[in-house]
Formats: structure tokens, sequence, C-alpha cells
């Protein structure tokens, strides 16, 4: 990216003009389309991703007073900001491609992504040129109109609503540059506050901040939170735009025996060659599933459906998910997120596998049909739609049978190992002891006592007689973990000691036994 000229504009270079909203999503717009700063900034980084940029930066520290979005892409001249900007929900991104010249499906489609920046700020600055060009567009585009009622911004005769006033002008450009720096000025209160990461974190430890760490840092951090709640409005906002736009996973982000299922939406946006950077941090989607496959499964799932097809993975681990923000499906369409991740798995029945539900996280990549679905907010898919509904059934059943799936080899299967594991430790603790009683009254005692529960393996070649006791210690080596109440095993021990010791040695014993069992 190259320095900005700015010389003195000439008399015919100035032009200014209102950006018009047609009627239909006024409502929407007035009432704001994203519920958090993360949503706004990447609508931004998704335009320049849709430029072609490769590189983009994001700059928000120290204050947050002004952010500056920054991009390597095509840039754009003045006639084409007239066309883009001048009447939103009129998208001209795709009228000679869905691709971009390097190949990437756009994202931008319903033509309302610039307006997040009036979410966020009171006024914005755009620095924008083509390659070949001599020309630098600068234009301002204030804001202030959208904070009047609509009635107030009703142009005369028409269903149209202002949205804001803007001025440019052109100015001189190197002709090998190309690029566009938006300024956004005047950050507005809670977003400023919020970008800033203005409160302090809890207990006021650095450990809840991911400012200025490296994404290998970043990604260790992840593996080891609860939750994103814990980190700071800061870190949080700038792991909502990682998740969102896209950009690669993380070196490591899950078990490498896995890489036949995940290999392929890996290469998928490598391919893409897209950088974000967020106050000199590259971000990498904050997906971290540090879980081995001893205490892990995942299944790959694919869909060629009539009205959409997708495909993904469901993957689920021993316990609940965490970070918690993972639980959930999360749904990609051309590469960018719809929203976050939908934790009750796009209306899953909860009762179905109700705790193996919090050991899930699936991403589904859709095909382009599914974008018709979407609400002017890109966050929710339309319920009725043909796509999502196809989309949701297929969905739920492979969750229905991946939840089975997990049942089986995550809890039952764990569940009789640990009993086994169980069952060795008790087998050491009697071992460990018969040493010490074979200590003093010999071998054979301690015999007897190791191989009640610990017998040898029959040999392969040698038939068991039919005689053997080998069924009957294996059931006493499987009854091991059995429980025994005091009166029980009291009992137990009194009936041996009244029917093998003397009087005066069981009266002795019986003496001691009840001392060490009262305590």
């Amino acid at each position: 990216m190259t320095d900005v000229d700015l010389p003195g504009p000439g008399t015919d270079s100035q032009f200014k003009g209102q950006i018009l909203v047609g009627s239909r999503i006024i409502d929407s717009l007035s009432s704001g389309l994203y519920k958090d700063p993360a949503a706004c900034l990447k609508e931004l980084v998704n335009n320049s991703f849709d430029a072609d940029a490769s590189r983009v930066r994001v700059l928000v520290k120290p204050d947050a007073d002004r952010i500056i979005i920054e991009d390597d892409g095509v840039g754009m001249t003045r006639d084409q900001f007239v066309k883009h900007f001048s009447r939103i929900s009129e998208s001209h991104k795709r009228d000679g491609s869905e691709y971009t010249a390097s190949g990437r499906p756009k994202i931008g489609k319903i033509g309302i992504g610039f307006i997040a920046a009036n979410e966020l700020c009171e006024q914005m600055e755009i620095f924008s040129t083509t390659e070949g060009s001599t020309d630098l567009l600068h234009v301002t585009i204030d804001f202030e109109l959208m904070r009047l009622p609509p009635e107030a911004r009703k142009r005369e005769g028409s269903s149209d609503y202002a949205k804001g006033d803007y001025q440019g002008e052109i100015l001189r450009a190197d002709p090998d540059a190309h690029f566009t720096r938006i300024f956004l000025k005047q950050v507005r209160g809670t977003a400023r506050d919020i970008l800033a990461g203005a409160d302090a974190p809890v207990g006021g430890s650095r450990d809840h901040s991911l400012y200025g760490l490296r994404p290998d840092s970043i990604a260790r951090r992840l593996s080891s939170l609860d939750s994103w709640s814990s980190l700071d409005e800061y870190s949080q906002t700038m792991l909502g735009v990682a998740l969102n736009v896209p950009v690669t996973y993380p070196d490591g982000w899950i078990a490498e025996s896995y890489a036949d299922v995940v290999t392929p939406f890996e290469d998928q946006l490598e391919a893409l060659k897209f950088r974000v950077e967020y106050d000199g941090t590259a971000l990498q989607k904050p997906v971290v599933l540090k879980a081995d496959e001893s205490n892990s499964i995942i299944r790959g799932i694919e869909l060629n459906g009539r009205h959409v097809g997708a495909r993904g993975y469901l993957y689920a681990q021993r316990g609940v998910l965490r970070p918690e923000d993972l639980n959930g499906v999360l749904i990609r369409i051309r590469n960018a997120a719809v929203g976050e991740y939908n934790n009750d798995f796009m209306g899953f029945p909860h009762a179905e596998g109700t705790l193996f539900q919090r050991w899930v996280t699936a991403e589904i990549y859709a095909d382009d049909r599914l974008e018709d679905a979407l609400n002017i907010d890109r966050r929710t898919l339309r319920d009725t739609h043909p796509a999502y509904v196809e989309l949701r059934k297929w969905f739920h059943d492979q969750l229905r049978d991946f939840l089975r799936e997990v049942r089986r080899e995550l809890h039952s299967k764990q569940s009789e190992q640990r009993k086994q594991e169980r069952v060795t430790a008790e087998v050491d603790r009697i071992e460990a002891a018969a040493k010490r009683v074979g200590q003093t009254y010999g071998p054979s005692v301690q015999k007897v006592i190791t191989q009640a529960f610990t017998p040898p393996p029959p040999q392969a070649s040698t038939p068991r007689p039919a005689t053997s006791k080998m069924p009957r210690a294996r059931s006493a080596r499987q009854n091991i973990n059995k429980k025994f109440s005091v009166s029980e095993l009291y009992e137990i021990v009194l009936e041996v000691a009244q029917e093998t010791l003397t009087k005066e040695t069981a009266q002795a014993f019986i003496e001691e036994l009840t001392k060490r069992l009262r305590g």
C-alpha cells in the first residue's frame, strides 16, 4: 500500500450528493442491523475481500476514536463509488461476475454492508485508487442524516429515504498504486468503549486480553478458556471478526488424525490468500479443538440436495465443550459466517441427547443456493425458505445419528474404561497388602491372596480343565469394586474370625478391629 498524496483539488474535480435507501428496508436500518462492533467491522473487511485484497489492516488501538481499515484491493473510481454507494440495497458487485478477478466467490450481494459504518461512527472518510489511474478518490460521508427521524429524511415524491450526505474530490495518485483506505471518525460512545476495551478486565490481569499476542499464543489461550466472555471486550470483538471473515484456521487447531476430514476446508481457505491484521495481529479462525482422538470423535458430512448442497463436519469431545462459544453449529456461505455458533443446532430437540449436545460443535459450508434464505442482517436465515428447510432436516438427521455415536464411543466405552482402571488400582493395592502379609506369614499366604484377584492368563495351547477355578477368580476380579457397608464388612470379618481363630485370638482380633473401624 502506498502513501496517500493530497494535493489541492481543481474546481472541476469536486462532487457531492446523497446516499438513498429504499423504503423496503428502512425499518431494519433505522432500528440497527448489527448487534455489536464485530458485526460492523466484518462487513467492511468482507468488502475488502470482494475487492480482491490479499491484505487488510484494521487499526483500532490506542483509543478507538478513529478506526482505519485499509487494503490492497482493486480500489474504485468516482463512477464506481456513485454507482455502488448512492443507493443502498441495490448492490452492483455481481453485475459482471459472481467471482473476483482472482476467482474468489464474492460475499456481498444485498448492498448494505457499507451502512455498518454508520453504527460505529459519525463520519466516514474514503481514499481509493485503481491500478493505472492517476485519480485518487477522496470522499467524506456524514451520517448526521441517519440520526433524524424517518419522516425528516423522506425524499419528496419518492419512497426513498436519505441516509447520509457525502462530499468528494479527485486528488492525484501513483498510477501503479491500488488500494482503499477507510477512516471511521468520531467513533460513537459504546462502540468506542468496546473496541478499545476501555473497561478494565476482571481482576486487572493482562491474561484477560489478546492485545498484542501472536497467533500461536492466541490459539493456546483460547484452548484453555471456558468462555470468550472472560476476555476483555476488545478481544471479544477481535475474535468476532476472525470468526466471520474468510481467514485460515490456526496450526494444530485439531488432532492431526482428523486431517482427512478437515483438510478440504483448510485448503479451501488457504487458496483464497486473504490475510487480515488486527492491530498488527494476524487473524485466524478462533476455532481450537485440542482433545486427542482418545477423547473425541469427528464425522465428515455432505448434502447434495434438491434445494441446497453443503459439506462440513461434526465434532465431539468428552465433557462440556470449551470454550462454550464453539458449542453449536456455524453455517458459512461463500466462506463467510452467518452470525455465530447456533447452540440450539437449528432448533434440534433439546430432549434428544441433552447431555451430549453440550459436547458437540459443527461447521457447515453451504452452497450459493442458501444465500436466498439470508435475512438482511446476514446473521439469520429464514426458517421457511426451501433451502433452509432442507438443510435443517438433513443436519438434524446427521446430528441425531452422531449423538448415538457419541454416547457409544465417548460415554459408554469410556465409562467401561474408567471401571477397568478402578479395578486395576484396587488389584494393585491388594497385591501390595499381600506382599506385606507375606513378609510375616510366608509366601503361601501371599500367593493365596494374589491369585484370588490376579489369576494368571490361560495358555492358549492348553485347554482349561472343567474343574478350573479361573472363572470364579475372574468373577472376583470383576467385582473387586463392590461396595460394602461397615455392618456388612463387620459381619463377614467376625464370621471368618470365629471360624478360623481360637477364642482368645478371635477376641483380641475383634477388639482391635472395632477400634480401627470406629476410627
